[in-house]
């Protein structure tokens, strides 16, 4: 299990599922008999009632489809960035303080099964395609290639669908140090302006508040 302060934890899933859905690459482990084994994959999250599927699949070729498990993880790694013991406005006063990592990441537990049926095994290639497809504002189709070509594609890949049964969510930003070091290390992410640290500056700031 992930170690995690509670003051880390996030667990609630409506706050977890639009980041699994806007950051589908996850990377897909299990254990059994051929030891420990992983893919990285785009994974579908769909809700069926109150239950959570995530919905892949992994090349055919792939040995860890073999490998007996009864569950697996997908672990998903949002945002990340080295913290300097520099950018912190305590310094001025107090030297004790080391460098760290601050990221969020978020861990999917649950029972697994594979996937053969050739109609199964395309209803998940369809919903990823046509999410992703969305994100970039494509409107590529399954249907837009020769249907010999696809049957022959599907034929290379097994299906990966695993019922989720813990979501763990870890946030860790600095929530145990004072806001002033929150407040000048989001102000240094943000000067630094790369991708990387934008992102992580985007979950450690602050919510606003209104007024009026």
């Amino acid at each position: 299990m992930t170690y995690r302060p509670p003051y880390f934890r996030v667990d609630d899933r409506d706050a977890l599922l639009p980041l699994m859905r806007a950051h589908t690459l996850a990377t897909f482990v299990t254990s059994g008999a051929g030891g420990l084994q992983l893919t990285h994959l785009p994974l579908h999250a769909a809700i069926d009632g109150e239950t959570l599927w995530l919905r892949g699949h992994v090349a055919r070729a792939n040995p860890q489809w073999r490998t007996p498990a009864s569950e697996a993880a997908a672990i998903y790694r949002i945002a990340d960035h080295y913290i300097s013991p520099t950018w912190y406005a305590s310094k001025r006063t107090d030297p004790r303080t080391v460098p760290t990592f601050d990221y969020v990441a978020i861990e999917a537990r649950g029972p697994i099964a594979y996937v053969h049926e050739p109609d199964r095994l395309e209803a998940i290639v369809r919903a990823l395609t046509e999410e992703h497809e969305a994100q970039v504002n494509g409107a590529w189709s399954i249907d837009d290639a020769p249907r010999d070509y696809i049957e022959t594609e599907l034929r290379a890949i097994v299906g990966v669908e695993m019922r989720v049964e813990t979501l763990i969510g870890t946030f860790k930003l600095h929530q145990h140090h004072s806001p002033e070091n929150i407040a000048s290390t989001v102000h240094a992410l943000e000067a630094l302006g790369t991708p990387a640290a934008l992102a992580l500056a985007r979950f450690m700031r602050p919510p606003s508040t209104g007024s009026g």
